[in-house]
């Protein structure tokens, strides 16, 4: 009676180091991915005026799209948008990337940018100029 042959996870042990592990980690999978440089931006935004403004924020989520809806009345492509009911930002990562002018192509100008339409969406949420929501300006 022969063998039968190897399966071809067996197959697969080289040398005696086991199974080769997928070629995309766990990162990569649905639903896991680490959050982009311009989320982690917009994240660290939320975050820091939730703590400084903590009974108006409270409920502040945010979200980030790629580009706003299309519609054939705007004159101008939106960068942020709001949803009251649910206390939510929507901001629009290409709009802000490459039709803001910005002098400066280097990171903090970058961060900066986000920034000032991260403050823009809230201070428009909450009903405050954005220059109010920083805390101590005026010292």
């Amino acid at each position: 009676m022969s063998k039968p042959p190897p399966s071809r996870a067996l197959a697969r042990d080289r040398h005696g180091r086991g199974i080769r592990r997928p070629l995309l980690s766990k990162l990569f999978s649905h639903g896991q991915t680490r959050l982009s440089g311009f989320e982690q931006i917009v994240a660290a935004t939320c975050e820091f005026l939730s703590a400084e403004w903590p009974q108006e924020l409270a409920e502040l989520s945010w979200v980030v799209r790629d580009a706003p809806p299309v519609s054939q009345d705007s004159s101008r492509v939106r960068r942020w948008s709001l949803r009251r009911e649910s206390h939510t930002i929507v901001l629009y990562r290409l709009p802000i990337e490459r039709f803001t002018r910005n002098r400066k192509n280097d990171a903090l100008s970058n961060r900066m940018r986000i920034e000032h339409y991260v403050f823009e969406a809230v201070g428009a949420l909450i009903d405050k100029d954005p220059w109010d929501l920083i805390p101590d300006r005026h010292r």
